[in-house]
């Protein structure tokens, strides 16, 4: 025996074409609220609640298209910001570029002064320390004072010897 329900069933009755408004809607509605229904959309029933399908418009196409253009092209051109300066390894170290290192990577704790902040100031600090000593502290830092190496700083070999030619600068 068939299901009544079954919307496969021939018996079956199937849905109007455009079902809003109902009869029953417009029983209580007065005659000027009354509008012929003009949608031409297509509807179906999904648990005796009429579904209609609407089309994407066509503004919401272009934005989805740019939207997917954009991606792509940002996917493919972006390349990862580097927030460090680097010397290039060609680049011969200057005091130049040592004066950058400093101000990125060890001026929170030294001065260019005799002054002290969190370490010692550094005015002077190559006669006191000799060009040895100078690279020992560079290389190895003085980790018994707090002071990391500085190629634990990400610092490479040529950002090291431009920090040290502009230290060597820093004369009393």
């Amino acid at each position: 025996m068939a299901d009544p329900r079954d919307p496969k069933d021939p018996n079956h009755p199937q849905p109007p074409v455009t079902p809003a408004p109902t009869d029953l809607s417009q029983q209580f509605m007065v005659e000027e609220e009354i509008e012929e229904h003009r949608d031409k959309g297509v509807y179906t029933d999904s648990s005796d609640i009429q579904v209609g399908h609407g089309k994407v418009p066509k503004f919401l196409k272009f934005v989805y298209a740019a939207l997917a253009f954009w991606g792509l092209y940002y996917a493919l051109a972006a390349s990862p910001i580097n927030d460090r300066h680097e010397a290039s390894p060609t680049a011969a170290p200057t005091a130049e570029a040592g004066a950058d290192v400093f101000s990125a990577s060890c001026a929170g704790c030294h001065n260019v002064t005799a002054e002290r902040k969190i370490g010692p100031g550094l005015l002077g600090v190559h006669e006191r320390l000799g060009d040895q000593g100078l690279d020992d502290v560079l290389h190895k830092g003085r980790p018994d004072k707090g002071m990391p190496a500085p190629p634990s700083l990400n610092l490479n070999e040529s950002q090291i010897q431009s920090l040290k030619l502009y230290l060597t600068s820093l004369k009393k």
